[in-house]
Formats: structure tokens, sequence, C-alpha cells
């Protein structure tokens, strides 16, 4: 019978999680708990409500890049984003001198579009809705817009959340540093539906600390990940970490009160825009502030369910499974696709990425580890092929370090790691975990530059 990973007379770190039902019973990988399938059906009714909107506009956007690239090559290859392109290139030598980072010159034109013309956009559709009434068609024109063609905007806009709330010492220089140091959580995360703090903290204390382990609240690793309805229970899990409750909750509950208080002050901030609006015009407010938030939900917790949804059950703590590594990706944004990288390197440029993973590839520890790689994909495609449980075509995209798997062999190799449990009623191991995927009890390894 499996070992128990963890039971409430551990005392390796408070917060533990126990890893049977009531009675004591370890459950099957889609059995749930009657609070788990409170939490499916509350997460299928979200979805409900939130896919013909979210749906609609993504769609949208994916449609706007296949239009402005001919339905012809691969996402990004359109005219307009090599227009895009011609401009960061003209406008580098100048805006070089504004960031840290050569690499990063784009950024100075980003948040001009987005920091400066999004907003006044934003404040036409304010105005045109408090003069004229509300216009369903300018709304979803603003939020195609917003997102951009293949939802680049929104893609840069949360990755730039991430690198920035990962950045103690901020992405521009000089004067500048000052002025726009949170320029994405603080100001063009707001149209977004990001709330301050969440990337800056609870993304980074919390998840680098814990790295998908039992005391990350937005842990993947209690619920077999090939199945839509885990997926569905996981969503409320989500929105407790996307609306700032469950990480400021953890920062309280481990006597971080500094951290906790930085938490509520992000929240007070959003919910202060959000408010302000809402006295004005409640349904502009639900339209273009509050409707960004459903998308962040949807769009985030799938990828989080892909970026983690692969454990190796001889030691669910090992990075080199736990978290996924792409090639060849038609939307590696910043590098995003080494994402073992990003948990060995949270502080890491991002321009550093590659040569961080062939260091470790040259030291024959991603083929000693089968490492979890795939090729020619992308998050969203990866999460559908997850939940759908479509192991085939799952084993077509996997490489296989060590050369030496069959497609059969893949097959198998992928299914145990989707259902392999770290913690909770599932929790299927049969070794006593070391707590290695905790990191440093301050601050992670959230700000740790590389060397």
């Amino acid at each position: 019978m499996p070992a128990k990973a963890f039971t409430k007379n551990d005392k390796i770190h408070k917060g533990n999680k126990v890893n049977s039902d009531k009675k004591g019973n370890q459950l099957g990988p889609f059995e749930l708990l009657w609070h788990e399938k409170a939490q499916m059906y509350l997460g299928i009714a979200m979805l409900a409500v939130l896919l013909p909107f979210v749906g609609t506009v993504v769609a949208s956007g994916v449609f706007w890049d296949a239009l402005d690239r001919g339905f012809m090559g691969r996402p990004n290859d359109g005219i307009l984003m090599q227009l895009v392109g011609w401009i960061i290139k003209k406008t580098h030598d100048f805006n070089k001198g504004f960031v840290k980072h050569e690499a990063d010159s784009y950024m100075v034109n980003n948040v001009i579009m987005l920091g400066v013309f999004l907003p006044l956009f934003f404040a036409y559709c304010f105005y045109s809705t408090v003069t004229h009434g509300f216009s369903l068609f300018l709304c979803y024109i603003y939020h195609v817009i917003r997102i951009g063609p293949y939802f680049m905007n929104f893609a840069y806009v949360y990755t730039l959340c991430h690198k920035e709330g990962h950045s103690r010492v901020g992405l521009f220089k000089g004067s500048g540093n000052s002025a726009i140091n949170s320029v994405y959580n603080w100001w063009i995360g707001l149209f977004y539906g990001v709330l301050p703090s969440s990337f800056a903290y609870g993304h980074s204390i919390n998840h680098h600390k814990y790295n998908n382990g039992p005391d990350d609240v937005v842990s993947t690793s209690d619920k077999a990940r090939d199945s839509p309805w885990n997926f569905f229970s996981y969503l409320p899990r989500w929105v407790g970490y996307a609306i700032n409750v469950t990480t400021t909750l953890q920062f309280y509950s481990e006597g971080n009160t500094r951290i906790a208080t930085k938490m509520v002050t992000g929240s007070m901030w959003w919910l202060g825009f959000f408010g302000l609006t809402y006295s004005i015009h409640p349904l502009f407010a639900i339209s273009y502030i509050l409707y960004p938030l459903a998308e962040n939900i949807v769009l985030l917790a799938c990828i989080q369910w892909c970026w983690h949804a692969f454990l190796d059950p001889n030691d669910p703590e090992n990075e080199y499974v736990g978290s996924i590594t792409i090639f060849d990706g038609p939307i590696n944004v910043l590098n995003e696709d080494y994402h073992v990288v990003h948990h060995q390197y949270p502080g890491a440029h991002w321009t550093k990425n590659p040569q961080l993973y062939d260091k470790h590839f040259q030291k024959g520890e991603y083929e000693q580890h089968v490492a979890t790689v795939f090729r020619n994909t992308h998050a969203f495609e990866m999460f559908f092929l997850i939940i759908l449980a479509e192991y085939d075509q799952m084993a077509e995209k996997f490489i296989d370090l060590t050369g030496k798997l069959s497609h059969e062999q893949k097959k198998d190799l992928i299914k145990q790691r989707l259902r392999t449990c770290w913690w909770g009623p599932r929790a299927n191991l049969n070794i006593k975990l070391q707590r290695k995927e905790v990191g440093n009890f301050d601050l992670g390894r959230s700000f740790v530059e590389s060397k």
C-alpha cells in the first residue's frame, strides 16, 4: 500500500495536506470528494457564463491574426506583426537608453501603446457609454483590440507583469525606473484584469516558494490532470488566487503580515478603480473592468494547468518533470516556454533562458530525468491535449532525450505523469517526500538573479 506523503503528524512544515478521505481511503484519479464535486459544479457554472464572452473575444483575436497573414504561415507572421517588428527595430537605438537590458527596448513602445493609447481608448468608451448609452459592439471592438491579434497584447502584458514581479530592481533604468517600475502590475494590468501584487508577491513568493507543492495556493498536483472534470474543480482555486484572497490568507497564516498587507493594498487599488467606475456606470465597470478579470481567470488557469501538469511518480519534487519545456512553439513570448529554467532561475533575464537550459542540458540533467519536453506546440494546445487525454498526439510531440522510448512507452510515461498526485486524497506516492520544492522561507527564489 502506498505510504502517505504527509500526515497530520508530520512536523516538516505547517500547512501539510492529508492524502486520504475521512475514512483513510486513497481515492482514484478521477474520484472527487463532496466539496470537490461542489467546486466542479461551480467551475462548470463559471465557464458556462464566461466562455461565450471570452471565447468570442479570443476567437476574434485568432481570426484577426489569420486574416493578417492571409491564412498562411504561423501565428504572428502577418503584415501587422511585421510592421510592429519594423517599428521596434527602428526605435531600438533610442529606446534602449530607457531600459536595463537592450533586448527590452521594445517595452518603451509597448508602454506607450498599452499604457497611454489603450487607456485613452478606454476613456473614450467610457465617455461614449455615459453620453450615448452602452454599445455592445464598441465594447467588443475594445476588447479585441485590447488582447490583440492572436491575443498577443494579452500575452505580453501578463508576461511582463510576470517579469516585473520577479524583478525587485525594475526593468527600466535611470529616472524612469522610479516612475514606471511597476507600470504593468499597477497601471496597464488594470485593463487586463490583473490585481496589483498578485504577480509581485502572490506568484513570486508563494508559487516560487512551494513550486506546485502542497502549500502552493495554485497547486495542480492533488488531482489527475488528464480530466476536464478535475480542471473544472480546480477553477475555484484559481479564482481565489486571481482575486488575491487565498495568497493573502496564506501569508497571514504563515505570520508574514508584511506581505499580506501588500497583497491587501494591491487588492484595494483594483477595487478602488472598479468601485469608482461602478458608482458612475455599473454596466460599463462590469463590461470593461470586471470582464478582463474573468478573462484572466479562464485563460491563466488553463496555462497553469498546462505548465505544471506532469509529475515524476518517483520524485514529484523533480523540477525537470514538474515543469514543461517547449521547443519551436509559435507563441513563445519572452522565452516563457523554458519553464524549468524559470523555476530554477526566477530572476534571470528572459534572454538568458536558452543558455541556462543549455547549461543543464550539457550536464545531462534533462536526459537523466527524462524531462517533460515537447516540440511544435504551445500552452493552450497542450492544455486541451491534456484534459482530453490525447496521449497519442502528446507522444508525437514529446521529445525523448534518452532516445530509448517507443511511441507506446511515451504514452505510458505521459499518462503516469499526468495521474501522479503529490498530495491530497489521491496522493499515490511510495516515497517519503523531503520538501525539496520549498525555497527560501523569506522571499522564496523570486528575486534570485542567475550567475
